[in-house]
């Protein structure tokens, strides 16, 4: 079944076998949460891995095959998967409308690392850059005094990457452009539009680059911390410290692993999806995503690995790492030296019993007893910011070379480079997908406009307040709940709605093509289950559960006070809008589709709904089939041809005339009864004329014909005419004997001369039925289909 429906994509295929690999590594794999996974394993421990792989199995794996496998199967992606039900074309255009919103506001994070990528390049006797004071009147006093490295990487991160120069509070008013990371988001523009500006053409080879390179880079970074790190504490660092007693008990953890498991397998569904589009449709699918998965966990285990390991440096060093807060000065610091008592928020309640809420960018953790109107408890991409550059400048340039540090954000560009291109390139043929046969020719165009609305829409965030647009941003559109529910949407459309040849036996099929037999019988029918069963509802628990713990709540308060008192309600506004538009879509674009297809089509108002939820295939079996048809004249097969068949005219008799209804009915009565009288004579004198070798003719005659049923069915014959009688002659001529033709020849005569005695007897020209007997003559056929044998008799 999956070989029936499976097709190939309008927009092209992947020009090198690797290339979907590499490109989907891209949308599990990426910048944030890489970040993500390597703080919450510091907050939560080695219970939080463990969760997550857990998750990843029940939901996050069978989320992110689902969708490729679709693409796969339909190769088409979220705008024009929907020829299968057209009603819900409306959650493709959501779909979209999600994934352009994150590439556009999470694009400014890859800009803040070349930042700290320029300030990489040091020699061995120079200080980082986020070593030194910020303030410039205390860098000439630097080498007097010892560096308080608590607040010299926070103030680099403020001041230089950001450039907010109103560190104490925030300001009122956005100011201006800040030239700096107004430059470098422009520069990852151009970098992605260059890369996309050919298709699948220039997208199918830098995927070796952004998605490979950093793998290995990682694998490299991976290898370094093995050697710094003493052979007997390797196991406790990749997997730190947790208290196990609390791995069923502590909520906190389980709702952080399940929403990192929807993040890095689900928030990019919908790019996968028309990344897998471009598949021949015979691809190895199910090797693909299983290496896929692996490059995954793995490279997030090294993440973790290398996070613990700064952490644990930093613990040696007399500093603890605690959440921070990016509002002001006071609130931004990360590192506590160990010699200073806690604050009471630490003392009391461990960062494991915090609540935490999961961004795309970053996370917020809610400290107990600090106000909510201060301090929001958001940092964005911690391990980046935060927590490797602290090491590296605790450390040194002396005892580690700054290459490390060159090699550790050149990846980190490279996967958020690498998933920006995945992320675009859904957008750029989601829209070509509206009219691909005119569109298709704009690629380069399309290209160019879509990537310089997205650096025009991203500039906001690089003013003074830039940080803050990022983080309401992230809050609103990262939040992923109004995501869940679109993904929900989709399910139920396709396996609930659609249904075959769309079940999750078919598209189930299309990941497991030419896998082994023990994939076939186990491994296909529990994940078609899980879409089915399991995915549906964890998708819906999931959705309650990121919807209540980051209060979104909040944002739909359009007439209170919010958790920032510089929010204004037409701020809450504009963030609940950004979800609410993308949800409203579906159900707007489902009514103007019924209005299209209810007001026009079939008669029938019920193959109207059916092309509407339902529509048929274009597959090979629609088109008319090849078939061979016999020659009737000669016997032979002729060549094969298309079978046309001609609709049978209607059952119809006309109603009768006036003459018809009346007196040519008694007198069509009194010549029956005539003509049965002299059939009867004709019969008996038959008996002495013919002999016992046609018994045939002694049959009892039939009736005359009903000449209201000839009238009505005299041109379906005509079709027909010259073939039927060429055939009859032919078996007639091969089947007559001498005395056939005897009698024959003896009733022409006898017709001839009752012919002339009769001639001047009638002279009605009365014909019923065009090209019919006249009313004073008969024509009666005798037919044996025993024999095959057809005789004409005229009888008076």
């Amino acid at each position: 079944m999956a070989d029936e429906v499976t097709a190939q994509s309008q927009l092209g295929q992947w020009p090198h076998s690797l290339s979907f690999v590499l490109a989907s590594l891209a949308c599990t794999l990426g910048l944030f949460n890489i970040s993500r996974f390597a703080i919450l394993s510091i907050h939560f421990g080695a219970n939080f891995i463990v969760q997550f792989l857990i998750m990843s199995l029940v939901m996050g794996i069978p989320l992110f095959t689902f969708h490729v496998s679709l693409g796969q199967l339909l190769a088409a992606g979220t705008m024009d998967m929907w020829k299968i039900s057209p009603v819900f074309q409306g959650i493709g255009i959501a779909l979209l409308m999600s994934q352009a919103l994150i590439g556009i506001y999470s694009i400014v994070g890859v800009s803040w690392m070349f930042v700290y990528f320029r300030d990489s390049f040091i020699t061995k006797q120079d200080l980082y850059g986020w070593a030194e004071p910020y303030d410039n009147a205390l860098a000439a006093l630097s080498h007097n005094m010892s560096l308080k490295l608590e607040e010299t990487v926070s103030d680099y991160f403020s001041g230089t990457v950001l450039q907010r120069h109103h560190l104490e509070a925030p300001p009122h008013s956005p100011g201006r452009l800040k030239f700096q990371v107004t430059f470098n988001l422009a520069v990852v523009w151009m970098i992605v539009f260059i890369c996309l500006s050919k298709g699948l053409r220039s997208y199918g080879k830098v995927v070796y680059l952004f998605s490979l390179l950093p793998v290995l880079g990682m694998l490299v970074l991976f290898s370094k911390l093995l050697g710094l790190i003493p052979s007997d504490s390797r196991l406790l660092l990749v997997f730190p410290p947790g208290n196990w007693s609390e791995f069923f008990v502590n909520t906190k953890s389980w709702t952080a692993a399940i929403v990192e498991s929807f993040y890095t397998w689900g928030l990019l569904g919908a790019s996968a999806m028309q990344i897998a589009s471009h598949n021949r449709p015979k691809h190895f699918l199910h090797r693909d995503t299983t290496l896929v998965t692996i490059f995954t966990l793995v490279i997030l285990m090294v993440a973790a690995l290398f996070a613990n390991v700064c952490s644990e440096l930093l613990l040696a060093n007399g500093f603890i790492y605690i959440p921070s807060s990016f509002e002001r000065k006071s609130s931004y610091n990360f590192l506590h030296p160990i010699k200073k008592a806690l604050p009471p928020s630490f003392k009391n309640t461990p960062v494991r019993w915090m609540h935490h809420t999961i961004f795309l960018m970053g996370e917020k953790v809610i400290r107990p007893g600090v106000s909510p109107k201060q301090q929001s408890g958001y940092q964005a991409l911690r391990l980046a910011t935060e927590l490797v550059p602290a090491t590296l400048a605790m450390i040194g340039a002396e005892k580690l070379s700054p290459f490390w540090s060159i090699l550790f954000y050149f990846v980190l560009i490279l996967f958020g480079i690498a998933q920006q291109l995945a992320i675009m390139h859904c957008v750029i043929t989601g829209i070509i997908a509206i009219k691909v046969k005119t569109l298709k020719n704009w690629e380069t165009t399309i290209t160019f406009f879509t990537c310089a609305c997205g650096f025009i829409l991203g500039l906001p965030m690089t003013t003074e307040l830039g940080i803050f647009v990022v983080y309401f941003l992230d809050h609103c559109v990262g939040g992923g709940w109004w995501i869940i529910v679109l993904y929900l949407a989709e399910i139920a459309a396709v396996f609930m709605v659609r249904g075959r040849p769309y079940s999750g036996e078919t598209v189930v099929a299309t990941l497991f093509n030419k896998a082994s037999t023990f994939l076939h019988d186990w491994a296909a029918p529990l994940l078609s289950f899980t879409w089915n069963v399991i995915l549906p509802v964890v998708l819906m628990v999931l959705c309650v559960t990121i919807f209540k713990n980051g209060n979104f709540r909040d944002l739909y308060k359009w007439y209170t006070p919010m958790s920032y008192d510089y929010w204004p309600s037409w701020s809450r506004e504009i963030g609940s809008l950004l979800q609410l538009i993308p949800l409203i879509t579906v159900p707007f674009v489902s009514l103007i589709q019924s209005c299209r297809y209810l007001s026009d089509g079939p008669p029938d108002i019920f193959d109207r709904m059916q092309l509407l939820t339902r529509p048929p295939l274009d597959t090979p079996s629609s088109v008319p089939e090849v078939t061979t048809n016999p020659d009737v004249e000669t016997g032979s097969t002729a060549a094969p041809s298309l079978s046309t068949i001609e609709d049978p005219p209607p059952k119809y008799t006309p109603p009768p005339s006036y003459t018809t209804a009346t007196g040519a009915r008694i007198a069509k009565l009194l010549r029956q009864s005539f003509r049965r009288s002299v059939r009867r004579i004709q019969s008996a004198l038959g008996n002495s004329e013919t002999t016992s070798n046609t018994p045939d003719l002694l049959a009892p005659l039939p009736p005359p014909p009903d000449y209201a049923a000839v009238l009505v069915e005299i041109n379906q014959a005509n079709n027909n005419e010259t073939r039927n009688e060429s055939g009859a002659i032919a078996a007639t001529s091969s089947n007559l004997t001498a005395t056939d033709v005897a009698q024959i020849l003896r009733n022409s005569f006898r017709r001839a001369l009752r012919d002339s005695t009769n001639i001047g007897q009638s002279s009605s020209s009365q014909r019923l039925v065009e090209a019919a007997a006249p009313i004073n003559q008969d024509l009666v056929i005798i037919e044996d289909n025993g024999v095959d044998n057809k005789n004409a008799e005229s009888v008076t």
